[in-house]
């Protein structure tokens, strides 16, 4: 072969090679057909799963009211609103626990624009209790959309103190929206410690006896691995309280008093305000 030849037949080969792959897909029909049937598919799992949430919903009032109790407010997903949840768990406590709920919104599988947009006003509340994210995560929403929604959500409450949850722990590693679950709620955790630092606002993680060293739910903890069994929400719903007491500057109970910024009543109360 000539050598005017083998630069010719190798200027053919770069160009061949250099053919964006979307123009290769185009000349096989049947390649573009099988990706759009598959996203399709998956599109219609993810409304399934959308639609398969149950409706679990509670708002306003929970819980009898006692003299001396901290007073707030809550934010939740269907940690909090689902049957035997912390703040149910609270609510059927016989024991004084110190806290109240006056009201809020929780909504099982609710991202925090749509709590956003339900959350009534709660006025007289001591503390602002926000556990939310979880559902946003799955369904990849941004962490800096996530962090925006709940400022504005506490922007438009009067609680002189705002408590921001912890993303509970995840055995679950994928989404049908493409997310590692376990590692983004581990991304999610570190931006609200931030984000309350940042605002002087308190940061609790009342999952820390049953998050395992990988972030995901302790044997036993867990019957789903996302949400804790009704028996772990006992323990949980104390450690919300310690850390709503904890966030409005109370002691042990509804009728000690402490100073704000007090994390010796809980390991997992960071309390800034």
């Amino acid at each position: 072969m000539r050598p005017r030849h083998i630069v010719t037949v190798a200027s053919l080969v770069a160009a061949l090679v250099a053919v964006p792959t979307v123009v290769a897909l185009a000349s096989h029909p049947t390649v573009a057909t099988t990706a759009t049937a598959q996203a399709a598919r998956i599109a219609a799992a993810q409304i399934r799963e959308l639609q398969h949430t149950p409706h679990q919903v509670l708002t306003g009032v929970v819980g009898a009211d006692v003299g001396g109790a901290v007073t707030f407010a809550y934010a939740g997903d269907s940690i909090t609103a689902r049957p035997g949840s912390w703040l149910r768990d609270l609510a059927a406590d016989t024991t004084d626990t110190g806290v109240h709920a006056l009201g809020g919104y929780a909504h099982s599988g609710n991202r925090t624009d749509q709590v956003l947009a339900r959350m009534p006003a709660v006025p007289g509340a001591d503390v602002l209790v926000v556990e939310l994210g979880t559902n946003d995560v799955n369904q990849g929403v941004p962490t800096t959309r996530i962090l925006r929604n709940i400022d504005t959500l506490v922007a438009h409450q009067s609680a002189p103190h705002v408590l921001l949850i912890a993303a509970p722990p995840s055995n679950h590693t994928s989404s049908l929206w493409g997310v590692d679950r376990r590692t983004e709620n581990r991304v999610l955790d570190r931006a609200l410690a931030a984000d309350a630092q940042q605002h002087g606002w308190s940061y609790a993680d009342p999952f820390a006896a049953d998050r395992a060293s990988d972030d995901g739910w302790l044997p036993g903890t867990s019957a789903d691995g996302i949400h804790p069994t009704t028996a772990a929400n006992v323990a949980i719903a104390g450690e919300f309280a310690t850390a709503i007491r904890a966030a409005a500057g109370r002691g042990t109970t509804g009728n000690d008093t402490g100073t704000a910024g007090d994390t010796s009543v809980s390991e997992t109360a960071v309390t800034t305000n």
